[in-house]
């Protein structure tokens, strides 16, 4: 049995393709997604503190997290991982507050997986929250295989943790990396083709 890690944002889901229009409306900028060169959404948008405040909480309300998009191919190739008998574990860095609406909405998108996890990735938790494990704790599960878009967490994953990971293709994780258990991939159908695990038992 393969045991696989898979983030969320815009990795399953397109969420930060939405962002651009969020920054128009709620401060007058115009930013292509495609000119999003760092994972930090506080500098890519140019906000100041109190603005990305307002920025992150209004992308995490349950109108926003319900109308995102799923990321073509994302749910058919987890549910062959998952029918040929190998875990997938989603492992999202999204803050506590978010989890009721992120499953509801995997559910509405009949996107299967064995376990729903949420890291504190990013250092964004000052205390320790329910459900919420951090990466020292993440570092106890092994994985054979993770899909990130976060260039820092695959980079974490493949070092501390000897997993496996495809970089899905964002502009904030362009330049170029040299690291030997890291792959870069452009779509779920990629990964589908090269990453067709046997059945287990087979």
């Amino acid at each position: 049995m393969k045991r696989i890690y898979v983030d969320l944002d815009d990795v399953i889901s397109r969420t930060t393709d939405t962002y651009s229009a969020v920054i128009e409306q709620e401060f007058g900028r115009q930013v292509r997604f495609e000119d999003l060169n760092c994972f930090d959404l506080k500098v890519s948008f140019q906000l100041t503190e109190k603005e990305y405040r307002h920025f992150f909480d209004r992308i995490h309300q349950p109108d926003m997290l319900m109308n995102f998009d799923p990321v073509p191919g994302a749910g058919e190739t987890m549910a062959r991982w998952i029918d040929a008998g190998h875990r997938v574990d989603i492992v999202t860095g999204r803050p506590p507050l978010a989890r009721e609406t992120s499953l509801a909405w995997l559910d509405r998108q009949k996107i299967p997986f064995s376990e729903f996890i949420m890291v504190d990735k990013y250092n964004r938790c000052e205390e320790h929250h329910p459900g919420v494990i951090s990466k020292t704790q993440l570092m106890a599960r092994p994985y054979d295989l993770a899909v990130e878009d976060s260039l820092d967490t695959a980079l974490f994953l493949a070092k501390h943790m000897a997993v496996p990971v495809l970089l899905y293709d964002r502009p904030w994780n362009a330049r170029p990396v040299m690291y030997p258990n890291i792959f870069r991939v452009e779509s779920w159908r990629q990964i589908a083709v090269n990453w067709n695990f046997s059945p287990v038992g087979s």
